[in-house]
C-alpha cells in the first residue's frame, strides 16, 4: 500500500510537470529585453512617458561611421548598407533632399530664429548686410537662388538645422557620418531573431573595418543584445560551478554519488516549474529572470540535504520543513507586491520553483535509501566566535561608509565600447552635450501639434537652448504666414537696394509674389517619425539648464532624474516597511514557537540585515533601491536555518553548514555577473547568509 502511495505520488507530479509544459510552451508571450519596463514599478510605468520615450528607441540601431577621409566614410556606409537586411531593418537615413526641395518652391515661408528677430526688430540694413556678406563668402551656402530669395534666408534658415543637409562631420582629425536602423513593426522578428540579425550586423561591421576605419554600433538593440548574451553566459557560469559544488559535497558527506539523483531531479522539477509558472503567469518573459534564478539552486538544495541528513520523513521534520518553505515564501510574495516587473518575476520563479522542489523532497525523496554512514565537520566554536566578531568590527567601519546610489548607473552600466559608441553619435548628429531633457508635446492634428511645439521652442530660443524639434524642420501654417509677412515687409522697405543685382521685373514680381504654404505628409519623411510617439511629439532639449514651462502644452522627461527620484522614494518606503516585516514574522513565531524561542529564530535573520548592509557599503561602496529589496530575500533565505536549529535535530548543524555553504556560493557566483543590479542584489546577500550562518550558530551553540 505504502509502495502505491509513492508510486501514485510520482504520477501526479508528472503529470501536472506535463500540464505546465504544454501550457507554457503554447504560451504566447516573448522574452523581454526592455530593461527599463522591468525596472521601474507598474503605477510609475502607467503614470508617466518614461516609457512611451524608452520604446521609441528600443528598436533603433544607432550606426556610426568613422574613417580617415571622406571618400572612406561613404564607401564604409555603402558597404554596411549593403549589408543590411532590408527585409527586417528599416534604414532611417536622415535624408531630407526631398524636403529641401518643399523648401525651394517657397523659400519667404523658412526663417531662423536669428533672422525672424531681426525681421521683428525691423533691423533691416543688419539683414541687407548679412546678405551682402553670404553672397560674396566662396565658402558660402547657396542652395537658393538671388532671384528668388535675394537676403539667402533659407541658406541661413539651413545653416541653423545641420541636420537638415546631412554633412559629413569632421572631429578631432576624423572624419564621420551616421544613420540610423529601425527594426520593422510588422517584420515578425522574435527577440531570438532580433539577436541574430544584430549579430549579422556585427560581424558586417567586423568584416568592413581596419586601423583606418571604424563602425560603432549603438541604441537599445545592442545594449539588450549584449546584456542578453552576457546573462546566458552567467547562467551557464553560475550552473556548472553551482552543479560542481553539490557534486562535491554529496559525494563528501555521503560517499554515494547516486544520491545526486533525487538532488538533481529536485533541483531540475525546482527550476523547470519555476520557468514554466512564469512563463504562464507574465505575458513576457525576462531573461535577466534566470540569472538571478539560478540561485534557487542554492536554496532549493537546502531541503535536500536536510532531509538527508535527517535520515526519515516524520511529522517534526515535515514541520520543519513547511515552515521554511512559508518564511521564505513570505519575503517573495512581498517582493512581488513592489510593482516593479523584474522582481515580481524572481518571486513568482522561486516560488514556483521552491514549491515544486518541496514536493519532490516529500514525494519523491522516500523512495531513495538515505546513508547510514554521513560524515560530519567539527569546527571549533572559538574560531566562529573569532569570525564573529571579525566580521562585527568590519560591519561598525562599514555603517560609517553607507551610501546611497539611487542613479540609473546604480542599475546598469554599459561597456566603454558602447559608452564611446553612445557619445560618438551623439557628438556626429549634433548633439555635443550628453545631458539631454525631453519635452512631450501633444496636439490634435500635425499642423496643431507644430504650432504647439513653436510655443514651447520660443522659449528655448529666447533662453539659448539647444534643441531639435519637428518644428525645427517644417514650421507650422501659421508660423510660415508669419514669416511671409515679415520677409513681405522687409522686401517692401529694403528691396530697392538689390537694384543693381536684380531686374526691376524680379523687385516687382518677390513684391507680389503670394503666400502658398508648405505642407508635408510625415509618412514621407522617416526621419520626422523619430520625433514623434503616438499623437505626441518629442522635442529634445541638451543642456542641463532648468525649464520652466507651461505644462498644460508640454510634459518635461528628464528619464536620468526622473529614475533617480522614483528609485529613492520607493527605496525610502521599502525601508519604513521593514520593520513591520520583521514584526510580522515574529507574530507568526510567536504563536508557533513562543517568545523566546522566537527571538532566537529571527535574531541571526536581523543581524544577518544589519551585517550585510554594513559590509555591502564597505566592499561595494554604495547601496541602492534593489540592496534594500535583498535585504526583505535575506529574511526568507535565512529564517530556515534558524527553525532547523531551534528543533535541534540530528546533524542538524551539519545540514545547515551545507545548506548555508550551497546557498551562500551561489549568490557569490551571482555577484560576478556582468549586470550590475543582480551583482548589487549578489553582494548583500553572500554577506547576508553569511553573517545569518556565524551568528546562528553562536546563538544556538550548546553550552554545557
Amino acid at each position: 500500500m505504502v509502495q502505491k502511495v509513492k508510486v501514485l505520488r510520482f504520477i501526479l507530479l508528472f503529470l501536472i510537470f506535463i500540464f505546465m509544459s504544454v501550457a507554457a510552451f503554447t504560451h504566447s508571450g516573448n522574452i523581454e529585453t526592455n530593461l527599463l519596463k522591468t525596472l521601474l514599478p507598474q503605477n510609475i510605468i502607467n503614470s508617466s512617458n518614461i516609457i512611451s520615450v524608452a520604446n521609441k528607441s528600443a528598436s533603433v540601431i544607432k550606426v556610426v561611421f568613422e574613417a580617415d577621409n571622406e571618400k572612406t566614410v561613404e564607401n564604409l556606409k555603402e558597404g554596411f548598407i549593403n549589408n543590411v537586411d532590408n527585409n527586417y531593418f528599416e534604414i532611417n537615413k536622415p535624408d531630407t533632399s526631398n524636403l529641401i526641395q518643399a523648401y525651394l518652391k517657397e523659400p519667404t515661408n523658412f526663417l531662423s530664429y536669428k533672422k525672424r528677430e531681426l525681421l521683428k526688430e525691423k533691423k533691416y540694413d543688419e539683414v541687407f548686410s548679412q546678405s551682402m556678406e553670404a553672397l560674396y563668402n566662396p565658402a558660402g551656402l547657396q542652395l537658393s537662388t538671388m532671384d528668388k530669395d535675394p537676403y539667402l534666408l533659407f541658406d541661413d534658415f539651413l545653416k541653423e538645422n545641420r541636420r537638415i543637409t546631412n554633412e559629413i562631420t569632421e572631429y578631432d582629425g576624423k572624419y564621420y557620418d551616421f544613420l540610423t536602423l529601425k527594426i520593422k513593426d510588422d517584420s515578425g522578428l522574435s527577440p531570438d531573431l532580433v539577436n541574430k540579425k544584430i549579430s549579422e550586423l556585427i560581424k558586417a561591421k567586423k568584416s568592413l573595418t581596419d586601423k583606418n576605419s571604424q563602425i560603432y554600433l549603438a541604441g537599445s538593440p545592442i545594449h539588450s543584445y549584449y546584456t542578453s548574451k552576457k546573462s546566458i553566459a552567467d547562467i551557464n557560469m553560475i550552473c556548472i560551478l553551482s552543479t560542481l559544488m553539490i557534486i562535491f559535497l554529496t559525494y563528501y558527506y555521503f560517499r554515494r554519488i547516486k544520491l545526486l539523483i533525487p538532488v538533481l531531479i529536485s533541483i531540475s522539477f525546482g527550476m523547470l516549474a519555476g520557468y514554466l509558472g512564469t512563463r504562464l503567469w507574465f505575458n513576457d518573459f525576462q531573461i535577466i529572470t534566470m540569472v538571478f534564478s539560478t540561485t534557487l539552486m542554492g536554496i532549493g538544495i537546502d531541503y535536500s540535504y536536510h532531509y538527508f541528513f535527517t535520515r526519515r520523513l516524520d511529522k517534526s521534520f515535515v514541520k520543519n520543513l513547511t515552515f521554511s518553505l512559508l518564511t521564505t515564501i513570505i519575503p517573495f510574495v512581498l517582493l512581488y507586491l513592489t510593482g516593479i516587473e523584474l522582481l515580481k518575476q524572481i518571486a513568482v520563479f522561486i516560488v514556483f520553483g521552491l514549491i515544486a522542489i518541496y514536493c519532490t523532497v516529500l514525494f519523491i525523496y522516500p523512495c531513495f535509501d538515505c546513508p547510514e554512514n554521513i560524515k560530519s565537520i567539527k569546527i571549533n566554536s572559538k574560531l566562529y566566535i573569532i569570525v564573529f566578531i571579525i566580521l562585527c568590527g568590519l560591519s561598525l567601519w562599514g555603517a560609517s561608509k553607507i551610501h546611497f546610489n539611487d542613479t540609473l548607473t546604480a542599475l546598469y552600466t554599459p561597456s566603454i565600447k558602447l559608452q564611446k559608441a553612445e557619445s560618438l553619435y551623439n557628438k556626429v548628429s549634433g548633439n555635443d552635450n550628453q545631458e539631454t531633457k525631453l519635452v512631450i508635446v501633444k496636439g490634435d492634428s500635425f499642423n496643431d501639434l507644430l504650432e504647439k511645439e513653436e510655443i514651447v521652442t520660443d522659449k528655448l530660443n529666447s533662453e539659448n537652448i539647444d534643441y531639435v524639434a519637428i518644428s525645427k524642420f517644417i514650421p507650422s501654417i501659421k508660423r510660415q504666414k508669419e514669416n511671409y509677412n515679415l520677409v513681405k515687409e522687409l522686401y517692401s522697405k529694403n528691396l530697392n537696394n538689390y537694384g543693381e543685382i536684380l531686374s526691376f521685373e524680379q523687385i516687382l514680381k518677390l513684391k507680389k509674389q503670394p503666400f502658398n504654404p508648405i505642407t508635408v505628409n510625415i509618412n514621407d519623411y522617416p526621419y520626422f517619425k523619430d520625433f514623434m510617439t503616438d499623437n505626441k511629439s518629442i522635442i529634445f532639449i541638451f543642456g542641463d539648464k532648468n525649464l520652466n514651462l507651461d505644462s498644460k502644452i508640454s510634459d518635461v522627461v528628464e528619464i536620468k532624474n526622473d529614475i533617480q527620484r522614483y528609485m529613492k522614494d520607493y527605496r525610502t518606503l521599502l525601508i519604513k516597511l521593514l520593520p513591520i516585516v520583521i514584526l510580522s514574522l515574529f507574530i507568526l513565531l510567536l504563536f508557533l514557537y513562543g517568545f523566546k524561542k522566537s527571538l532566537k529564530i529571527l535574531a541571526p535573520s536581523i543581524l544577518a540585515i544589519l551585517g550585510a548592509v554594513c559590509l555591502t557599503s564597505l566592499i561595494c561602496g554604495e547601496l541602492n533601491l534593489f540592496s534594500i529589496i535583498s535585504v526583505f530575500l535575506i529574511l526568507g533565505f535565512t529564517m530556515d536555518y534558524s527553525i532547523f536549529r531551534a528543533n535541534s535535530e540530528e546533524n542538524t548543524e551539519n545540514a545547515v553548514f551545507v545548506s548555508s555553504l550551497t546557498t551562500s556560493f551561489s549568490f557569490l557566483m551571482l555577484a560576478l555577473s556582468g549586470f550590475k543590479l543582480l551583482s548589487a542584489m549578489a553582494f548583500i546577500l553572500f554577506f547576508g547568509i553569511l553573517v545569518s550562518y556565524i551568528s546562528g550558530y553562536i546563538i544556538f551553540l550548546k553550552r554545557d
